[in-house]
């Protein structure tokens, strides 16, 4: 997979713009202090001082614009004073934490001309308590192979990552969190005048509290300063560009090496638990990870009435192993985060779920929403659990993945692309080939072969060969693949699949999107289907997808949009 080219730095884009004087020299005069300031803190060599410098050229572009506060104007002077504003409040909050001169929990030191000042940060609006700014990095370009669109908006303050580490209040909520979780920001500086202006005249208004304010801008779009209202700057996107890069997931590695780094997997919040909200959990699918739905989650976070109504869950699990270990586990922490949202309150909410599931991952979804009574046992084994020599962990371990019922949490279900009859890709050379690529530790495949020596012909044969990987599991022929064909959703479960339709006829499979057939994607089960011109590993990013499921979000929470209308 590419991985994403985030760069994080403040903007370099001062307007080349020749400054002609203003025919007030006093004006003319703060501008000028303003270029000055800003010339001296990128010469400088010493953070120290740069702050300063950075937080005097802010001060002084301020104060030239601010002469206009009830009189809105547009210029060449007065844009390029908002460009050194936001440069110079760029390079403040950069070079500001590097220096040691911003604290996020104490405000930000600089001097003025009577001294030194801490000025206050202020958080409007967040959802993220004040102990989750632990870093601020400025959204310089960035591209993501998973992004095909960037949702900004031109405005007052500068837009920002705020990164949060893996602490989290109330505490039991730190484990369903990634070790830096991104999220969206705004920042404007309200400077303290006064010390500045004791010589300087300026419009009568009521006073302002300064301070360093952080805005969430997916709740604010203006904001007031006196008697003028401003379009707050934003970048919806920027996170998720963020996490692209940095959460560092090596999919293939973990599809090799199912036990690789397994503190980075398992279920995880990309924002605090919102009881308004009805959590929609995505799972990737085979040699994949939660990056591919990063074009999905910024298409709903870009939709207000969408990211107003629901929050973003994923679940990553290493795809190269038994996928039944995995959808227990995700079945254990579900159960184990739902249990602590419910501790908050009564919130029907949590019981509106909706899960998405794409190919691989769409299994693992499925095994959420079905009860599997004995049917998947009767497919592995010949005697009962409990005639099985096995350890307590063993026997439990087993008990777990083969013994369940469906979540009462997930009330809709949306499958995308899913192998649910496999994929003849599995019983050819290439599946067979990586199969073999799939290696457990030496541990595990200790356990399980004295597991098999201990029970005589009670397993089938296929499990008693090795532990089975997750393309052993899609071969069609599979008996466990079939058995879960057999297990009914839960009643209360609504179910959608979305097959795509761009496979190639090379592939020799007939309709398909060149991995899964149209057959095998269109499961029974399902109470609506929709096709896409998508090849398998496109179809998330694709628009008509996006469209259908972000529909089927939309009529969840009867938001009385006309039904979806992408081929049925």
């Amino acid at each position: 997979m590419a991985r994403s080219k985030f760069r994080c730095h403040a903007s370099e884009t001062i307007s080349e713009v020749i400054f002609r004087p203003q025919r007030d020299p006093n004006i003319a005069h703060r501008l000028q202090r303003a270029e000055a300031a800003y010339t001296a803190a990128q010469e400088c060599r010493e953070p120290q001082q740069a702050v300063d410098h950075y937080y005097e050229s802010v001060v002084w572009s301020w104060i030239f614009i601010c002469r206009y506060h009830n009189e809105p104007r547009v210029d060449l002077e007065t844009d390029r004073a908002w460009d050194i504003y936001h440069s110079s409040l760029a390079k403040l909050i950069t070079v500001g934490q590097e220096a040691g001169r911003l604290n996020l929990r104490q405000g930000l030191l600089v001097r003025n001309p009577s001294g030194m000042e801490v000025i206050p940060i202020h958080f409007k609006e967040f959802h993220w308590p004040q102990g989750s700014f632990n870093k601020l990095v400025t959204v310089g370009c960035y591209r993501d192979s998973n992004l095909k669109h960037q949702y900004r908006a031109c405005g007052l303050g500068v837009p920002l990552v705020a990164i949060q580490k893996n602490k989290c209040s109330p505490p039991e909520f730190t484990p369903f969190f990634l070790q830096h979780t991104p999220f969206a920001a705004t920042c404007i500086l309200y400077p303290n005048l006064q010390p500045w202006t004791s010589t300087v005249a300026l419009p009568s208004s009521p006073p302002v509290a300064s301070g360093l304010t952080l805005y969430d801008p997916q709740k604010v779009e203006t904001v007031q300063y006196e008697n003028t209202s401003f379009r707050l700057a934003a970048d919806i996107t920027a996170p998720l560009g963020y996490l692209g890069q940095e959460t560092n997931w090596n999919t293939l590695e973990e599809f090799s090496r199912p036990e690789t780094d397994p503190k980075l997997a398992g279920l995880r919040m990309l924002e605090p638990y919102q009881a308004e909200k009805i959590p929609i959990l995505f799972v990737h699918g085979l040699f994949s990870d939660p990056q591919t739905y990063l074009e999905m989650a910024n298409r709903i976070r870009a939709c207000p009435e969408l990211t107003s109504r629901y929050q973003i869950w994923v679940f990553r699990y290493p795809t190269g192993g038994n996928f039944f270990l995995s959808a227990a586990k995700l079945r254990q922490q579900l159960a184990s985060l739902a249990a602590q949202c419910e501790a908050k309150g009564t919130d029907r909410h949590l019981r509106e779920m909706v899960i998405v599931g794409h190919s691989l991952g769409g299994l693992v979804a499925k095994l959420q929403v079905t009860s599997s009574g004995s049917t998947l046992w009767n497919n592995v084994a010949r005697v009962p659990l409990d005639q099985v020599v096995a350890t307590p962990t063993q026997r439990e371990q087993l008990r777990s993945e083969f013994f369940f019922a469906a979540s009462p949490y997930i009330k809709t279900a949306i499958f995308i692309a899913v192998p649910n009859e496999g994929s003849p890709w599995a019983h050819r050379p290439v599946g067979k080939i990586a199969s073999h690529m799939v290696k457990y530790s030496p541990q595990q495949a200790e356990l399980h072969r004295t597991l098999m020596q201990q029970n005589p012909n009670v397993f089938h044969p296929d499990l008693q060969k090795r532990i089975p990987t997750s393309v052993d599991l899609m071969n069609p022929d599979n008996q466990l693949l079939q058995a879960i064909q057999k297990i009914p959703l839960a009643p209360w479960a609504q179910s959608y699949a979305i097959a795509g339709t761009g496979g190639s006829a090379l592939s020799r499979m007939g309709p398909s999107d060149g991995v899964v057939t149209l057959r095998s994607a269109t499961t029974p089960a399902a109470g609506q289907t929709y096709y896409v011109d998508a090849i398998h590993t496109d179809i998330l990013r694709n628009s008509s997808t996006i469209d259908i499921v972000t529909q089927i979000l939309r009529n969840q929470v009867s938001l009385g949009y006309a039904p979806v209308s992408s081929g049925q």
